[in-house]
């Protein structure tokens, strides 16, 4: 009795660890691709936006990852200033516009 309530518990900790495992080798491969891509600065600043927005960290991989595998070749690797501009794009809200017509 007491095995067959250990398996299940086994079995959900084997599960576990295998979407753990995949996780990190997910968040590895994120890595490789900014290291690859950015420069020292813009690599820390990413790490901070990890940290702060997973979120945004998330959206800007994705669209890196996309130029470099849609074969776009990128002139040396992306600044400080270029990945701050890139932040401000993907990050900024529309104001909403009010407007008046008179009858």
């Amino acid at each position: 009795m007491a095995d067959e309530q250990a398996e299940p518990s086994q079995e959900a900790a084997q599960e576990l660890y295998q979407k753990r495992l995949q996780a990190l080798q997910l968040e590895m491969q994120k890595k490789e691709i900014l290291r690859r891509m950015l420069s020292d600065g813009a690599y820390e600043r990413m790490m901070n936006v990890r940290l702060s927005s997973p979120e945004l960290y998330d959206k800007v991989v994705s669209s890196l990852a996309y130029l470099s595998q849609s074969g776009r070749k990128l002139e040396g690797k992306i600044s400080d200033e270029q990945l701050y501009a890139l932040l401000q794009k993907m990050t900024e809200k529309r104001e909403p516009t009010i407007e008046f017509r008179s009858k």
